[in-house]
């Protein structure tokens, strides 16, 4: 479990490191598919979630993602596993209507993911986001629980 545990906190990193498209791509299988509602996408296969990440880096300037509360389940042969997770991050992501001027925005999301042991590895086969709010810091969710 330590293992998938350390695969989650890997892709954490990438986020943080201007959402490094290869790093996030090479984690996952050649057919994976990555799916977050809100500002996120529905995505399968390395080369279109490494294209995402490419152009994300280009909307969010900075994050730092906090990934926590793991609850993994790993198969009885040892090959596949499911777990969940929560994510607080804190992000400066771009404005829709004026990309020149940046908003401090805090989100939160609940993963639920589905890993798969390849020669010895963990990897994502299905990494799948469910956004609870997407807030500018200074609205807050209960004024404004997703940005425009």
């Amino acid at each position: 479990m330590q293992a998938i545990e350390k695969l989650k906190y890997t892709y954490a990193g990438y986020c943080d490191d201007s959402y490094n498209p290869d790093g996030i791509a090479a984690l996952f299988v050649e057919d994976g598919r990555w799916i977050v509602d809100g500002e996120g996408a529905t995505l399968v296969g390395r080369d279109e979630i490494r294209n995402h990440f490419a152009a994300l880096s280009e909307r969010i300037s900075w994050a730092l993602h906090f990934v926590m509360a793991p609850n993994i389940v790993v198969s009885e042969d040892g090959t596949r596993a499911t777990g969940t997770f929560y994510l607080l991050c804190l992000c400066t992501i771009e404005q829709t209507d004026d990309p020149e001027k940046k908003d401090a925005v805090v989100l939160t999301v609940t993963y639920s993911d589905k890993f798969v042991k390849r020669d010895g590895r963990w990897f994502f086969e299905e990494l799948i986001g469910r956004t609870h709010q997407v807030s500018n810091w200074d609205k807050g969710w209960v004024e404004q629980q997703f940005r425009n």
